[in-house]
């Protein structure tokens, strides 16, 4: 079993710990879909108890990145284009709601936050791979979430992000879609900035549903 290179070593061995790790491998497409999370291989692998492990399992399971099946264990979520339609709609929902509520609530260090967020998306370009365009992509819907200064909107988003951002990871958006979301990403920056919530909940709204035509899109072409 492969996990992400890029992880640094368990400071703390937590289950936290382990599922961020796990997170990362499978956003990063290292952990394919369908693919066994067996416990004593990932025990062995990481070094430490089957305890953390199965816990990690659980907080992964309920963020909709893995299955937990009774007798048969754990494996690594297959995305459906149902998943995709509804874990959309459900985004376009929280993350319009989310953007009217940082556009009140913002401050200054949140909107560089985001304009570093921006600004690291524009330098990837068509040129990234699959996975750095969606941690790219994740890292600027979750700024807006931080924005809001809700920690129960931030655990909420992130749960449904996490989802979508493993799909995500799987194809690479082409030089026009990536001009098309970075030009919807800096509108909802600049109506952030403006404290214009209604224009901010709008452009969020229907950049959601522009994600999800692409998405399914790939989906039906099988990439």
């Amino acid at each position: 079993m492969e996990l992400s290179a890029d992880t640094p070593p368990l400071a703390q061995r937590t289950s936290e710990g382990v599922a961020r790790i796990l997170r990362d491998s499978i956003l990063a497409g290292q952990l394919k879909p369908g693919q066994p999370l067996r416990e004593r291989v990932l025990a062995e692998e990481l070094g430490i108890s089957r305890t953390p492990i199965r816990e990690a399992l659980f907080i992964l399971q309920g963020e909709g990145l893995v299955d937990l099946i009774p007798n048969r264990g754990a494996t690594v979520r297959e995305i459906t284009a149902r998943d995709i339609a509804q874990i959309y709609a459900l985004r376009g929902v929280l993350e319009s709601h989310a953007a009217r509520v940082a556009a009140e609530s913002r401050t200054e260090r949140h909107l560089t936050q985001l304009e570093d967020a921006y600004a690291r998306l524009r330098r990837l370009g068509a040129r990234a791979t699959a996975a750095e365009q969606a941690h790219a992509d994740l890292l600027f819907h979750s700024c807006i979430s931080v924005a809001t200064g809700s920690d129960l909107l931030q655990t909420i988003t992130r749960q449904v992000l996490a989802v979508t951002a493993s799909y995500r990871s799987h194809y690479t958006y082409r030089a026009e879609q990536i001009k098309t979301a970075n030009q919807q990403h800096r509108a909802i920056l600049d109506a952030l900035r403006d404290r214009d919530g209604d224009l901010a909940a709008k452009l969020a709204a229907e950049h959601i549903t522009w994600s999800s035509h692409v998405a399914l899109e790939h989906f039906e072409a099988g990439e």
